[in-house]
């Protein structure tokens, strides 16, 4: 029985031990460990670093880059996590901060040197000028307006629950009507979103969630009409 908010469970991809360099790792594997263990990041940072339109010049002036939900981290791309950055040797990613006042992102530019990435750059911009606006627009409205929420959630709706991350022993398959529903507010849960830039023809997003080391859950969004649905959600004990 789900009780009180759905509790969005994060699923966390195994990093490097603690002491270890992030570097020589697959791109979502490195950037959650970037994020995670921000007294490691000077490692992996291309030096001068360009901040905004200046330059950062050595690893003893850098700030590593603190994120509030490290250990709480989404990041929303299309199909599989590492579909939308397999085989590219430069990859953007904004962060968005949600604020109920103000939201805000930064673009950290990510390229592959010697099969080791580095954070060559990173710029603030306005929230509205990212490439996938829309649909944080929809995610930031579907949060905080139970109506809407309703109006866009697919029922009934499939609750999936695995046991393994291999999704072949089902524990627990639901159909959730209207009435079994309770409110998701993704911009409480998560102050911050990581959002790996991809095509935003897409007519797909899927927002994959990291604690701990373990797959968690993942959400399923998908545009009809020109209007976003949440279609489903898979969790992986």
């Amino acid at each position: 029985m789900l009780k009180g908010k759905i509790r969005i469970i994060l699923f966390l991809v195994t990093g490097l031990a603690y002491f270890l360099p992030l570097c020589g790792q697959e791109f979502s594997s490195f950037f959650i460990d970037f994020i995670r263990y921000p007294e490691n990041q000077a490692n992996c940072v291309q030096f001068p670093l360009k901040v905004d339109n200046t330059f950062v010049k050595d690893k003893t002036l850098y700030n590593p880059q603190m994120f509030l939900t490290r250990n709480n981290l989404p990041i929303l791309c299309v199909d599989s996590l590492n579909a939308a950055v397999t085989q590219q040797s430069s990859i953007s990613v904004s962060i968005v901060q949600f604020n109920k006042d103000r939201e805000t992102a930064t673009d950290y530019l990510f390229e592959s040197k010697n099969k080791n990435w580095k954070l060559v750059s990173l710029k603030n911009e306005s929230f509205q000028r990212l490439k996938d606006a829309d649909f944080l627009n929809f995610l930031m409205q579907y949060s905080r307006d139970e109506s809407f929420q309703m109006k866009h959630t697919i029922f009934p709706f499939p609750y999936r629950i695995y046991k393994t991350a291999k999704r072949d022993n089902d524990s627990d398959n639901r159909l959730l009507m209207p009435r079994d529903w309770t409110a998701l507010d993704f911009t409480a849960i998560f102050p911050a979103l990581s959002i790996f830039n991809f095509n935003t023809q897409a007519s797909n997003r899927q927002l994959f969630v990291f604690r701990n080391g373990k797959m968690a859950q993942f959400f399923n969004f998908i545009l009809i009409n020109k209007k976003w649905y949440l279609i489903e959600i898979e969790e992986y004990k």
